[in-house]
């Protein structure tokens, strides 16, 4: 009994002690990313063994390259762990993130199954199992731009990029014809060549819509006010990685029309970017919606390389397809007609770069000009901001209403959030503003002042406002 009673008082301390851990915030976020993904490793697993086994006794097809196994069934996994990672700070968006890495890992598997077993409804899952991981680029994109509008835009591009998704998939799924090596695999419906037609073209609009989060993302960093330049330039960074995609895609469609790159060699490509455009892509969306009551640490510097390198990408891509349609067309050689093409429309394309990245990012990124005697004290002007220029949006509804005489309790109310993030906001002013803590002065008074004075607009006291 004695020994029962002993237990008895020692288990309570025993659940404290180790619920200790995972009482910690950061315990508990990578204890849930640990437990989440378990199941997917086991999957990626699954699909690694059953890849090898069809390479050894099914046909060698792009499916089961190893190059394609690894970089799949690894950006699957990075691409999760992301996804948990951002749980904290929008539940939706890193849902629809670690959605897409099963995505990638039930795509993964698909690919084995059809080189191993060569059955029907496999094969044509794995024809159409591109789009899926694809249309989520443009889901999350979507979702992210909502969730940093704080819910002030319309949720009709997602449905229409999902429905026009959907139905292709199921155009492809009845339609197809595969090719080799399961030419012995007849669609569901065989309908007349133009009709067929008809029904594919709806791919074209679907890699339209890839095009969505970057020109809705850049639009939104452009006309509204009260929402976080920075967290939209980095999510609009992101969200080229998809457009890259559909550039090679369309790049390694010219060269195997060139007789340069084999069907599978192409498709080998076109898979290894998608393992690694997704993780990419991930953490672009991550950063962007992180921590949104504290302060923006990614610079501008950093999003204007970063968008450089998307941009300088996509331009090359540009310029290859450009210089492989040329040589297809007229006859040239392949060689001169990709370096002239190249050059002709990298230039071409040069300014329209750096007004896209200036669009994005905020900044000018024209190439430096030599300056005038003239010209020195505009620039001195133009290096000298004001000091309201570094806060966001929200943090300017703050700063007006903390001018207008409210507490934090008020403009917690009026704001509709907390109080606690009303607190974030006004240290995150407090610092871009340089308002030091100090025992002597009054940093709500000084903040006031700076934004009667840089505003234009007389700080209002509270019973002035009602």
């Amino acid at each position: 009994m004695e020994q029962i009673q002993g237990a008895k008082l020692l288990a309570p301390r025993f659940i404290s002690n180790w619920s200790l851990p995972w009482d910690n915030l950061g315990m508990g976020v990578k204890a849930r990313a640990v437990v989440g993904l378990l199941p997917l490793g086991f999957v990626v697993l699954a699909s690694a063994l059953i890849a090898f086994a069809a390479r050894v006794l099914g046909p060698p097809y792009f499916g089961t390259d190893p190059a394609v196994v690894a970089a799949l069934g690894v950006g699957a996994l990075a691409t999760a762990a992301v996804g948990h990672a951002t749980w904290r700070n929008d539940r939706i968006v890193s849902v629809t993130i670690v959605l897409a890495a099963w995505t990638l890992a039930a795509y993964l598997i698909v690919l084995g199954l059809a080189g191993l077993t060569g059955a029907s409804a496999v094969v044509r899952l794995a024809v159409g199992g591109h789009i899926p991981p694809l249309t989520l680029f443009v889901v999350t994109g979507l979702l992210a731009r909502r969730s940093l509008l704080a819910g002030r835009v319309s949720s009709w591009p997602v449905l229409v990029s999902v429905g026009i998704a959907g139905i292709l998939f199921g155009a492809i799924f009845t339609l197809a014809h595969p090719g080799p090596p399961f030419e012995r695999v007849s669609p569901i419906f065989d309908l007349p060549g133009p009709v067929m037609n008809a029904f594919m073209s709806l791919n074209f609009v679907w890699l339209a819509t890839l095009l969505l989060p970057p020109a809705l993302l850049i639009w939104s960093r452009r006309s509204d006010a009260r929402a976080d330049p920075g967290r939209l330039a980095t999510a609009a960074v992101a969200s080229f990685a998809p457009v890259c995609q559909i550039l090679l895609c369309t790049l390694l469609g010219f060269a195997v029309e060139a007789r340069g790159v084999s069907h599978d060699g192409g498709a080998v490509i076109l898979l290894v970017g998608l393992g690694a455009a997704w993780p990419l892509t991930a953490v672009g969306y991550g950063l962007a919606i992180r921590g949104r009551a504290a302060p923006y640490t990614v610079s501008t510097g950093v999003l204007a390389r970063a968008g450089s390198l998307v941009l300088g990408l996509m331009t090359a891509m540009i310029a290859i397809c450009a210089g492989l349609f040329v040589s297809l067309g007229h006859g040239i050689g392949t060689t001169l007609a990709i370096t002239v093409s190249v050059l002709v429309v990298a230039l071409a394309l040069r300014p329209i770069a750096a007004r896209v990245l200036a669009a994005v990012v905020g900044e000018a990124t024209y190439p430096h000009q030599p300056e005038t005697t003239s010209d020195v004290a505009s620039q001195k002007v133009r290096r000298d901001p004001l000091r309201m220029s570094a806060l966001s949006g929200r943090e300017r509804e703050v700063l007006r209403l903390l001018a207008a005489g409210l507490s934090n309790a008020g403009i917690a109310a009026e704001l509709v959030l907390s109080e606690r993030t009303i607190d974030a906001h006004l240290r995150s002013v407090f610092g871009k503003l340089e308002l030091p803590d100090s025992r002597h002065d009054n940093r709500r008074v000084q903040a006031a002042a700076i934004w009667a004075s840089e505003s234009h607009v007389p700080a209002l006291s509270s019973m002035d406002r009602t």
